[in-house]
């Protein structure tokens, strides 16, 4: 019989294995593929009821899903967002429930806007992104108004995987531990 210790550890190490995929996948061509991102949802269910059992597993997917879509859906519609990012959140909630996605939903908005601070001042130097993080908070809507190469997208994947990863482990990893000790 494998440990709750184990369960736990190899289920963080399976979540962080199929995040890394997407970070690289986000990096390298600047998309999350349809597959990975089926992968993780998949994965997410099938930990979710092997930890939890049918009902609660089951219960946990629903609800995680449900709110990563309530959050991250309009963020795609108004064109914020990539479909692949929100579509990697949505299936990483399939791991988290409903409490685990809000808190790697706050959880990947700062670290989304570290990476995006970061990547401004390396894409365009400290004076344009002054200016453009001022016009950022000055007037949102002008942002999308600026075509954008692909290069210069930022990769939120990493945001993603860096929110996923520490809600997990903040939520579902603790009470996993708490329950099994």
């Amino acid at each position: 019989m494998i440990s709750p210790t184990s369960v736990v550890l190899l289920s963080f190490a399976l979540l962080g294995t199929l995040l890394a995929g997407a970070v690289v996948s986000d990096l390298r061509a600047r998309r999350v593929s349809n597959a990975l991102n089926l992968g993780v949802l998949v994965a997410g269910v099938v930990v979710s009821v092997f930890t939890l059992g049918v009902a609660d597993g089951a219960r946990q997917v629903l609800s995680g899903v449900g709110v990563a879509l309530l959050i991250w859906f309009p963020m795609f519609a108004l064109r914020l967002m990539g479909a692949g990012d929100v579509k990697l959140m949505t299936a990483s909630a399939a791991w988290l429930g409903w409490q685990g996605t809000l808190v790697a939903s706050l959880a990947t908005g700062i670290f989304g806007g570290l990476l995006g601070a970061f990547w401004l001042l390396r894409s365009h130097g400290a004076v344009s992104a002054l200016h453009t993080m001022a016009t950022a908070v000055r007037a949102p809507w002008i942002m999308k108004l600026r075509p954008y190469e692909a290069r210069d997208r930022v990769p939120y994947a990493l945001a993603i995987a860096a929110g996923v990863a520490t809600a997990w482990w903040i939520t579902v990893g603790s009470a996993l531990r708490t329950a099994h000790p």
